[in-house]
């Protein structure tokens, strides 16, 4: 049993005012640990098998051909927004999140790195109450974000919000099960990025187990766990699609017409 399943029937007895003060908490907490270790968490995703893990997000989302407006929250210190950038021509990207020393890194890479890269946007902002507009984007695409929250179904709630309909919403989440020496196989590419930048390989492997550590405490999901998150936030269906050698799913769902 992980520790959401321990807090699952106390969070189910808290009243609203409670659940807004452990939300608060939970944010506060989120902005020390996120800020303290921009650094770190920057250094070891700013590598190519990073970038190319989060282009799998388009791998089953199927957005709409053309220009997109794309929403990408958790974005950390701005890797998956230069990366969706980088793959969607002449698409806005806005980066969303909650810390804002993840925030100010992003906003120096972009000045600094992709400079090129006009149409991406950076904001400080908490997921679960996004001051962006509604039916305003065509994809919402979150890296190992969900599971991190007090209220993920707030948060799909405003993914769902912001989404116009037929918009898709594309997460990947640390997933129950799989292994370590599984996931390193699936990495390893044809294209030789591994053996092309083995100090980037080392990041990544790092990265993969200081998540499943992280993850391991937080809770991982099964495709079950993922339907009643997305069913509770208005997504009608949800698809999951295993990746990283089963060490995670890829979590996809279409906005519907609001009810």
């Amino acid at each position: 049993m992980n520790t959401r399943d321990l807090t699952r029937p106390l969070r189910g007895r808290l009243g609203a005012p409670a659940r807004a003060a452990s939300r608060g908490a939970h944010a506060v907490v989120g902005r020390l640990l996120f800020g303290v270790g921009a650094r770190a968490y920057d250094l070891l995703t700013g590598q190519a098998l990073w970038r190319a893990q989060v282009l799998r997000l388009l791998d089953h989302a199927s957005p709409p051909a053309g220009p997109l407006r794309v929403l990408d929250l958790g974005t950390g210190p701005g890797v998956s927004a230069f990366a969706l950038a980088s793959a969607l021509p002449d698409s806005v990207v806005t980066g969303v999140d909650l810390s804002a020393r993840m925030i100010d890194r992003a906003r120096a890479h972009h000045a600094d790195t992709f400079p090129h890269l006009r149409d991406v946007d950076f904001l400080v902002a908490d997921a679960a109450a996004l001051p962006l507009a509604s039916a305003s984007f065509d994809l919402v695409t979150g890296h190992s974000f969900l599971y991190l929250l007090p209220d993920p179904v707030a948060a799909l709630r405003e993914a769902r919000r912001v989404l116009r309909p037929g918009g898709v919403a594309s997460f990947m989440e640390p997933a129950r099960g799989g292994s370590l020496a599984t996931a390193a196989r699936a990495v390893v590419d044809p294209a030789g990025v591994v053996r092309a930048d083995p100090l980037g390989a080392a990041r990544f492997a790092t990265s993969m187990a200081l998540w499943r550590v992280v993850s391991a405490a937080h809770g991982r999901l099964d495709a079950a766990r993922v339907a009643a998150l997305f069913d509770a936030a208005g997504f009608p269906v949800v698809s999951t699609h295993p990746t990283l050698g089963g060490l995670g799913l890829h979590c996809v769902a279409v906005a519907s017409n609001p009810a």
